[in-house]
């Protein structure tokens, strides 16, 4: 499985001081606390605190004045990213969920993990501002802090579990080690889309 949601980890919590963007404990309360008030605030605090890139610092500029990251934006730095694995000897494969975030699927059988991993940073450098805050856009646009609360606003419009479904519900359901008793297959694109919005990945073993 591929680091859960490495956009979160690597980039919005530590640098930005944002939090629930990672995996939740169980026993975590539910809280309907906001990463940002606004989209155009997340933006303006990537720009103030990343030090990105010239090219991801003229999308954040037109983000701010927008309100939102361009498509266009996302899938130019989506593009830069595939380029740059190339060179460094690896094809990443990728899904697309229904909105529009690219999915990453896990390498297997890889010979030295840490030689792909430290393409995998060195390659996201100059492009992880944009992909992760357009993840978050169109995963999570209400920037809710809580990711459970994210994956199950999800998995409700998508018809996944009944409208009486709490965070107690998705806390038990995940369980522990891979042991999931989720109501619907984690692995069906749908409720996957949903689950890795929020920050949970499940990838079947050997898939590419």
């Amino acid at each position: 499985m591929r680091k859960i949601a490495q956009f979160a980890v690597a980039l919005v919590v530590p640098l930005l001081g944002l939090t629930g963007c990672v995996a939740s404990e169980p026993e975590a309360p539910v809280t309907d606390a906001r990463i940002a008030g606004s989209l155009q605030e997340l933006f303006q605090m990537a720009l103030d605190t990343l030090n990105p890139s010239e090219v991801e610092r003229v999308a954040l500029e037109n983000a701010i004045v927008s309100g939102r990251i361009d498509p266009a934006d996302y899938e130019a730095a989506h593009v830069r990213y595939v380029q740059c694995m190339v060179q460094q000897g690896y094809q990443p494969s990728f899904r697309k969920t229904g909105e529009g975030v690219y999915i990453m699927l896990p390498f297997f059988l890889v010979e030295d993990q840490d030689a792909l991993d430290t393409a995998d940073i060195g390659c996201s450098r100059d492009n992880m501002a944009i992909t992760s805050l357009y993840h978050i856009q169109q995963s999570n646009p209400d920037l809710l802090s809580d990711q459970r609360l994210v994956a199950i606003q999800c998995l409700k419009k998508g018809g996944y579990v009944d409208v009486g479904y709490t965070v107690d519900n998705f806390d038990r359901d995940r369980g522990e080690g891979g042991d999931t008793t989720f109501p619907f297959d984690v692995y069906a694109d749908g409720p996957n889309d949903c689950l890795y919005g929020a920050g949970y990945a499940y990838f079947r073993m050997g898939e590419e």
